[in-house]
C-alpha cells in the first residue's frame, strides 16, 4: 500500500484534458486565481487537484467545506493568550497556503458568505482578519482550486462568476477507459513508489512546460482584433461585468505560453472560452453568432452558399519549433470561432418552453404567513443533523456546544478570574452553541383546469411544457414537481410530487380533458393534499400553481353559488409554508376578471397566461424560492 505522503501523479490521471489544461493555466499564470471543477462523484476531481501540489512543488493546503471563519482566516492564539495574557493572531488555512494552492472540495456545500469572503481574499491577494479583538491585514499569494458535485447542490451565479475558470468533467463511460483507470489505480495501490516512478518522465515534461510558460507569459501578445472578439463573445453570452473578458484573455495567454508561443491565436481564444464563459452564460440570452472571419483576408469568399474553389494549404503541425511558421499560421484566417456546446435549457412538448423566472414577478402581494424567509436551499435547524456554519450565544440551555468558540470566549475573559488547578475557567456566559443548517427542498404542485372550457388544449400544452421544463431543471436541485387536474365533479392527483423526468413524461403524455369545472373541489383537494405533504416534509418550501380562468360551474355543497363558494373557500385557505400562484388561462375580452379576484382571496401571486405566452410559459421554482 502507498505511504500517506504519496500523491497520485498528475500525468497518470486518465483523460480529463480540459481540467488538466485549466490547472496548468492556473499554475503558470499569476492572473488566474480561482479554478472550479464540476462533475459527479467518482470522476477523480479531487485526485487531479491534489496532484497539483506535488507537480509544482508548491504548498498545498486543504480547506474543509465545513471549516469556520476562524480556521480559514485566522483567530486568537488561545495557547499564547493563556500563557502570556497577550492577544496574538493564529494563522488560518489561507495564510498557511501562501505561495501555493488552497483546495476546497465541495465548495458548493460551504456557507455562501464564507465562500465569498474566501474568494475575495484570494482574488484581491489581501487577507483581512477582524475578530476576537484582533485587527490584522496581510498580503497572501494563493491560487484557489475547488471542486463541486452539482448533484448535491447548485451554486449561485454570483459565486460562480468569481471563478476565473470553470470546467465540467464527466465519468469515463467506455469500457477501454474504465479498464485503463482501474489498472492504473490497482498499480498505484500495489506499489505507489514504483507507479509514481514510471510516470516521472511525464511529470518532468509537465513541470518544464509550466516553468517555461511562467517565464513566457509576460512576453505573450494578444491582438486588438482578438480582444474585440473576446468582448463580443462575453456581451453576446450575457456575461455581466468585465470578469469574463479578463478571465478569457488571461487563459488564452496562458494557453499560448504553455504551447511555447509569444502570440495568442484564435484557437487559444476558443479553448479559453470553453473554460471561462460556459459558467457565466445567461440562459435567457440567444446563442451567439460566430464572429466574422479575419478582416485581414483580402479575398472574400463568394456569397453563394458554395465552397470556394481554392483549397487552403495544409497547416504545419503545432510543434512550436519555428517562429516563422507560427507567424504565418497566426496571420492566416482560421475560420469562424466556434463556441463549446452549451446546455440548451429547452424542453419541447408540442412546442418549446423556455425556462423563465416568473415566480417573483406577480401583480398581487403575498399573504403574510409563518413560513421561514431566506434561501430555499438551506434552513436553520436544531439538533445534530445539520452542518455547522457558525456559533452564537445560546438563548437558554443548549446541548449542542461549540467547543472551540466556547474556549476562545473563556480565554478572552479569563484574565482577572480566580486561579485554580485548571488553566481556563469556563462560565455560563462563555458557552457558545453551534448554528447548524440543513438543506430544504422545494415542491411545486400544478393544479390545472382540465374541464371542457375554452382554452383547455392551450392550458394542457402549456402545463405539460412547464412541468417537464421544471422537472428537467429541478432534477439537479432535488426539487419535486407534481400535477393535479380538476374536471367533472372532482380533482385528481395525476402526478405525485416527483423528481423523475421519465416518470413524469409518461404520466403527462395523455391527460384527460372535458366536463364541468369544479373549482371548489380543486381548492379543497389541493389544500388538503399540500397540508398533509408539508407536514410529512418539514422545512420544504411548497408552491401551488393554480391554472384557471377563475370561473366555476360546480359547487361542492348543494344549492351554493359555485363562484361565491370558491371565493369563500379561498378566504379560509391557509397552508403554512405554502405559496399560492394563480395563472389566468382565460382569453379575449374579460368583463369580470374572476381569476384576479380569486388570487386576491388566496393572497396569491397573479399572472396572465397571455402575458406569459411571450416567454413561452415555463418555470424555475428554485429562482423564486431563492429570492
Amino acid at each position: 500500500m502507498p505511504g500517506k505522503s504519496l500523491t497520485y501523479p498528475f500525468s497518470a490521471v486518465c483523460g480529463m484534458e480540459a481540467a488538466k489544461d485549466a490547472l496548468k493555466c492556473a499554475a503558470c499564470s499569476r492572473n488566474i486565481r480561482t479554478v472550479l471543477i464540476r462533475g459527479p462523484s467518482g470522476t477523480a476531481k479531487t485526485v487531479l487537484c491534489r496532484s497539483l501540489g506535488e507537480l509544482t512543488g508548491k504548498a498545498a493546503v486543504n480547506i474543509p467545506s465545513n471549516a469556520d471563519a476562524g480556521r480559514i482566516f485566522g483567530s486568537v492564539d488561545v495557547g499564547h493568550l493563556l500563557d502570556t495574557g497577550e492577544l496574538r493572531l493564529e494563522n488560518g488555512l489561507i495564510a498557511e497556503a501562501d505561495g501555493g494552492f488552497a483546495f476546497v472540495d465541495d465548495i458548493n456545500l460551504m456557507d455562501e458568505k464564507l465562500a465569498i469572503s474566501l474568494l475575495d481574499a484570494v482574488i484581491s491577494g489581501s487577507l483581512r482578519t477582524e475578530r476576537d479583538g484582533i485587527s490584522d491585514v496581510s498580503d497572501v499569494d494563493v491560487t484557489l482550486v475547488a471542486t463541486m458535485n452539482p448533484d448535491e447542490r447548485e451554486m449561485s451565479e454570483h459565486l460562480l462568476d468569481r471563478f476565473d475558470i470553470c470546467v465540467v468533467v464527466s465519468a469515463q463511460d467506455d469500457a477501454e477507459s474504465r479498464k485503463e483507470i482501474l489498472s492504473r489505480r490497482l498499480s498505484f495501490d500495489d506499489s505507489g513508489e514504483e507507479f509514481s516512478a514510471s510516470y516521472e518522465a511525464d511529470q518532468e515534461k509537465e513541470r518544464a512546460a509550466i516553468a517555461d510558460a511562467s517565464e513566457i507569459i509576460p512576453l505573450v501578445e494578444i491582438s486588438e482584433e482578438l480582444r474585440l472578439i473576446i468582448s463580443e463573445l462575453c456581451e453576446r453570452l450575457g456575461a455581466e461585468g468585465i470578469r469574463g473578458d479578463y478571465a478569457v484573455t488571461n487563459a488564452a495567454i496562458a494557453l499560448a505560453a504553455l504551447d511555447r508561443r509569444d502570440r495568442v491565436t484564435r484557437k487559444d481564444v476558443e479553448r479559453a472560452t470553453a473554460m471561462c464563459l460556459v459558467h457565466r452564460r445567461k440562459y435567457d440570452q440567444p446563442p451567439p453568432e460566430s464572429p466574422p472571419p479575419d478582416e485581414g483576408d483580402d479575398d472574400e469568399p463568394p456569397d453563394n452558399g458554395e465552397e470556394p474553389d481554392s483549397t487552403p494549404p495544409e497547416e504545419p503541425p503545432d510543434n512550436g519549433d519555428s517562429d516563422g511558421q507560427e507567424k504565418e499560421r497566426d496571420e492566416r484566417p482560421e475560420g469562424p470561432l466556434e463556441l463549446p456546446r452549451l446546455d440548451d435549457m429547452m424542453f419541447e412538448v408540442g412546442r418549446q418552453f423556455r425556462v423563465i423566472d416568473y415566480m417573483g414577478k406577480g401583480k398581487i402581494p403575498r399573504k403574510s404567513s409563518g413560513s421561514r424567509k431566506g434561501r430555499r436551499s438551506e434552513m436553520e435547524c436544531k439538533g445534530a443533523s445539520g452542518r455547522q456554519v457558525s456559533s452564537r450565544i445560546p438563548d437558554g440551555k443548549t446541548d449542542d456546544i461549540a467547543l472551540g468558540a466556547t474556549i476562545r470566549a473563556a480565554a478572552l475573559s479569563h484574565k482577572g478570574r480566580g486561579s485554580g488547578d485548571m488553566r481556563i475557567e469556563v462560565r455560563d456566559s462563555d458557552i457558545r452553541e453551534k448554528v447548524r443548517r440543513v438543506r430544504s427542498g422545494c415542491t411545486v404542485m400544478f393544479v390545472v383546469d382540465a374541464s371542457g372550457s375554452i382554452g383547455a388544449r392551450r392550458r394542457m400544452a402549456a402545463v405539460k411544457g412547464a412541468v417537464l421544463s421544471m422537472l428537467k431543471d429541478s432534477y439537479v436541485k432535488r426539487d419535486r414537481v407534481g400535477l393535479m387536474i380538476f374536471r367533472k365533479r372532482s380533482a385528481e392527483v395525476l402526478l405525485p410530487p416527483t423528481r423523475s423526468v421519465e416518470y413524469g413524461y409518461k404520466l403527462l403524455e395523455d391527460i384527460p380533458t372535458g366536463g364541468r369545472t369544479p373549482l371548489s373541489a380543486a381548492l379543497i383537494s389541493a389544500g388538503e393534499y399540500m397540508t398533509s405533504y408539508s407536514r410529512a416534509h418539514p422545512g420544504e418550501r411548497c408552491f401551488i400553481v393554480l391554472m384557471t380562468d377563475g370561473r366555476s360551474n360546480v359547487a361542492s355543497a348543494e344549492g351554493e353559488d359555485p363562484n361565491k363558494e370558491a371565493r369563500s373557500i379561498a378566504d379560509s385557505m391557509s397552508i403554512p409554508g405554502t405559496q399560492w400562484i394563480v395563472v389566468n388561462t382565460g382569453s379575449g375580452f374579460r368583463l369580470f376578471d374572476s381569476a384576479s379576484e380569486l388570487a386576491s382571496h388566496l393572497g396569491a401571486l397573479y399572472f396572465d397566461m397571455e402575458d406569459l405566452d411571450a416567454d413561452a410559459l415555463s418555470a424555475s421554482v428554485r429562482s423564486a424560492a431563492d429570492m
